[in-house]
């Protein structure tokens, strides 16, 4: 007999997350794959930020992190903090995997 306090089994799932821009260089797609689906997605335009693409002919590398997990729930969280984006995996309300992309890395500027 199992205690109450002892989880059901669960089992572990490599969730990946994927940071990207996206077509146009308009903004940044954030990603949460497991097993071939994207399981959780959002798009930050950077002109809601008051931002945009300040080159020519050159696209940011896409950055991928791959996390092993068995978590009941997943969630991306983004947040804008000085000069840069923040892309967290929470499972089960913890982060399990972050990326934050600053905005000399991408090569985005304020507009003025």
């Amino acid at each position: 007999m199992a205690d109450d306090d002892e989880r059901p089994s669960m089992s572990r799932t490599t969730y990946t997350l994927v940071v990207r821009e996206g077509a146009g260089n308009e903004g940044i797609i954030g990603e949460v794959r497991a097993d071939g689906t994207i399981e959780e997605s959002t798009r930050l335009t950077y002109g809601d930020f008051g931002l945009t693409a300040i080159r020519d002919d050159w696209l940011p590398n896409e950055r991928r992190t791959e996390v092993e997990a068995d978590v009941r729930t997943i969630r991306l969280q983004t947040e804008r903090s000085g000069d840069g984006f923040s892309f967290r995996l929470l499972g089960d309300g913890e982060t399990i995997a972050e990326q934050r992309i600053s905005d000399d890395e991408w090569r985005v500027a304020a507009v003025r």
